[in-house]
């Protein structure tokens, strides 16, 4: 049949398909039996239309349908406000004590910072540093002590506080993940400075000025900053309050609910960033107008994180409160590598694939790192501490990690970690190539393998090039778009085409970008927690790695340079591995992403149901139910 003849004599059908899908409420028969005609329709073109323009309408006609009968939709309106008006007032209400804690921790350190000014008229110098006390003097003296707010453009000042606090937040929040020790530290550190910084306006008399400037923009701020330390106990109780949990189940329900409470805060922290940068300048306003907005912005965080939870939770409106604690039961999860999958479901398949194999992964990662470290003082012929060590910038992953990739003491030390970095890639791969069906494994021959292990130096030069050329900030920024899009390369590579120049037309033809970009996201901030973990630059407290350090350093036997080794190792293997880490997540989850954007481009499992369509029992539209026990 003519092509022509083909749309002519079943477009009235198609048409009625397209219109059927419109509808809000759809007849279940009539969608079904269409279906299996457009799927009919579809295999027929595919036989003999492969490269027409009607092959590609009724595979777009029959992924429509598909998503439609199989997947339920969502306003994504109704899932917010659901969220804002049920999930989090019954989460803080659920953690109502984690907050009373968060707080008490922020008043006593509040105290201490205060007590501490009184005792040693120097403290505000070590906590807020000499520069600011000494710029906030002179202002003093000028007449004008708020005059640091107004010195910046308004809508730049907004951003970059904005910015700031939330990654403050952030850190609060997930530093949970130890624990609850991290989010203590901070939460110490934070209550000590906003202490002493009050008490330094209480001192050289200009207390009430500063305080209805401050507060126009801190009671949003500070409040945010106890509800993110209320989310970092939350997140860590897990760990150390299972109940009748494994410990890792308990660990993920307690993360799950402190990362809710976090982006619960995002708009508060977002409020007074533009409090901060358009309200706060305005000094000249009367102060009975600035203790009316210092007092609404109060109702309105005890209305919502207080009073409203527990109205709720009084009125029954939290009946089923544990309900967001069911476990699904253990079962062994079977990858689908023939499914159009979300972000956060190729983020969690990345993770499940890590924990299912944890020797390849803590040898692949901490291998590779331990022969770095030595290849890199091989290379250099100098001591440990003179090769890897560069101060307090080490731990900066915007400027440590660019020691791994730019090292004057390290020859082609950009080749050596690219060559690791492609190791690591390789095994990303050959983790998700073990979970494919036996059926789907690609015929992959020692020979062809070292082959293509040796073309993953393409895309991991190109992670590596990231590092190498970007400075601070815009390493973060590239980073969510470079790292995922060089995993995907990589399977490109390894799972379909060993020619470089195929498979980059592939990766860019199937990619879906913004799925990368939350991916990359993700990445990027894990990355960031990891060196905070290494580094807090907390100031008066500790960071958890130099604790770590402290408490291990009991073993290093005594001796010229033994502790400077110690530290360089240690600190070396452990910055490293978590650079590796994140480049085995972005393998796996670029590989994961390749198959589910594949899926979308190709609809390859439609395609593969068609001869089944029609071929399975069915009542009134549905599958029969197997009575085979």
């Amino acid at each position: 049949m003519r092509e022509t003849k083909f749309i002519e004599q079943n477009k009235e059908k198609w048409a009625n398909f397209e219109q059927q899908l419109r509808f809000e409420q759809r007849d279940p028969e009539l969608l079904n039996r269409l279906f299996v005609e457009i799927t009919d329709d579809l295999s027929y073109a595919r036989s003999f239309y492969p490269n027409r323009s009607v092959r590609m309408y009724l595979n777009g006609l029959a992924q429509r349908v598909f998503h439609n009968v199989y997947k339920g939709k969502r306003s994504g309106m109704k899932v917010l406000g659901r969220f804002w008006s049920y999930e989090l007032p019954k989460i803080m209400w659920e953690t109502r004590k984690a907050l009373l804690l968060s707080f008490a921790v922020f008043v006593l350190s509040f105290a201490i910072g205060v007590v501490s000014s009184i005792i040693n008229p120097d403290f505000a110098q070590v906590v807020l540093g000499e520069e600011y006390v000494e710029m906030t003097l002179e202002n003093i003296e000028a007449g004008d002590p708020m005059a640091v707010y107004k010195r910046d453009e308004q809508f730049g000042m907004s951003v970059g506080i904005a910015a700031n606090n939330l990654f403050v937040a952030f850190q609060t929040a997930i530093s949970g993940v130890a624990a609850s020790v991290g989010t203590l530290l901070i939460m110490v550190h934070n209550g000590i400075m906003v202490g002493a910084f009050q008490y330094f306006f209480i001192e050289h008399g200009v207390f009430w000025e500063s305080f209805f400037t401050i507060w126009i923009h801190g009671t949003l701020e500070i409040s945010a900053i106890i509800i993110a330390g209320a989310a970092g106990l939350v997140a860590g109780s897990g760990l150390l309050f299972p109940g009748t949990y494994r410990r890792t189940q308990a660990f993920g329900l307690s993360m799950r609910r402190g990362i809710k409470i976090f982006l619960g805060i995002i708009p508060v922290i977002v409020l007074a960033a533009f409090f901060e940068g358009f309200l706060t300048r305005y000094t000249e306003t009367p102060q009975f107008v600035r203790a009316i907005f210092i007092g609404v912005s109060l109702f309105f965080v005890l209305w919502y994180f207080v009073w409203l939870p527990r109205h709720l939770a009084k009125s029954g409106a939290f009946a089923n409160a544990g309900d967001d604690a069911i476990l699904p039961p253990d079962v062994h999860q079977v990858f689908a590598f023939n499914r159009i999958k979300t972000s956060g479901e190729v983020i969690s398949d990345t993770f499940t694939l890590v924990k299912r194999h944890p020797k390849t992964v803590l040898f692949g990662i901490f291998g590779s790192a331990i022969a770095f470290f030595f290849t890199g003082i091989l290379v250099s012929g100098e001591h440990p501490w003179d090769t890897f060590m560069f101060g307090r910038e080490f731990m900066d992953m915007f400027k440590g990690t660019k020691n791994f990739f730019e090292n004057a003491r390290v020859p082609f030390v950009f080749w050596i970690q690219t060559l690791f970095l492609t190791i690591i890639t390789f095994v990303g791969m050959r983790a998700v190539e073990r979970e494919l069906p036996d059926n789907e494994r690609i015929e992959n021959p020692l020979a062809r393998r070292i082959a293509v292990g040796l073309l993953l130096i393409l895309p991991t030069a190109l992670m590596s090039t990231l590092y190498l050329f970007g400075h601070g900030f815009w390493i973060y920024l590239f980073s969510m778009l470079i790292l995922p899009f060089a995993s995907q390369l990589s399977a490109a590579l390894y799972f379909e085409s060993a020619n470089p120049f195929v498979a980059l037309g592939r990766a860019f033809s199937i990619s879906r970008w913004g799925h990368l970009l939350t991916t990359g996201f993700f990445l990027a901030n894990l990355g960031l927690l990891f060196f905070f973990m290494l580094d807090m630059k907390l100031g008066v407290v500790r960071s958890l790695w130099e604790m770590v350090l402290s408490a291990f350093e009991w073993l290093v036997p005594p001796g010229d340079g033994n502790m400077k080794t110690y530290v360089a190792f240690a600190s070396t293997l452990v910055a490293n591995g978590a650079l590796f880490f994140i480049a085995l997540l972005a393998g796996i989850s670029g590989a994961l992403e390749f198959f589910a954007a594949r899926e979308r481009a190709d609809a390859q499992s439609i395609y593969d149901q068609i001869p089944e369509v029609g071929s399975t029992p069915r009542i009134r539209g549905l599958a029969k139910e197997s009575r085979d026990l």
